[in-house]
């Protein structure tokens, strides 16, 4: 993982709590891989990712196969969980995405690096065949817009010590 993650369980193990954040560490480096099948893996067959931005995705392939797409549209595009919290089943999560977004006419020499910032909200199922916890549901919140990609909290402290990027 590499960076400092904050984690905060509240009614639930330990163990639950590591292997939920084990779980969503795990699918955003196969977001940032753009590996389809590595993304699909983590949910359930009939999962599905609400988002601010477009309509809902479902089925584990189909959002793997989403994923890989997403990943393919940014240079060196890459996901990271910042602070995780648990309960039982279900977590709350603030991430960032950097990446590069290509300049004028695709010129790599005008690429503008950029960072989206956003939460989620997962609920996690038992029950499917492998008897392994798995995601079946994400509320994904975020704003994106194309021409102004960097997206992150007005006048937040970001990379003061005890906050956010630190």
């Amino acid at each position: 993982m590499g960076e400092h993650l904050d984690t905060v369980g509240t009614s639930d193990s330990a163990e639950a709590a590591s292997e939920i954040e084990a779980l969503i560490v795990g699918y955003f480096d196969a977001c940032t891989a753009g590996d389809a099948e590595g993304v699909a893996e983590h949910f359930t067959d009939d999962a599905v990712v609400y988002d601010t931005n477009h309509a809902p995705v479902q089925g584990a392939a189909t959002i793997g196969r989403f994923w890989a797409r997403i990943a393919s549209k940014w240079r060196g595009a890459s996901w990271h969980c910042e602070r995780l919290v648990t309960d039982g089943d279900t977590a709350a999560i603030e991430w960032r995405m950097a990446g590069t977004m290509a300049g004028p006419a695709g010129r790599r020499d005008n690429d503008m690096p950029f960072a989206v910032r956003g939460s989620e909200h997962y609920d996690f199922d038992l029950s499917n065949d492998s008897g392994e916890r798995l995601i079946a549901e994400i509320r994904q919140y975020w704003t994106f817009d194309l021409e102004h990609p960097s997206g992150e909290l007005v006048d937040y402290p970001y990379g003061e010590p005890g906050r956010l990027g630190s």
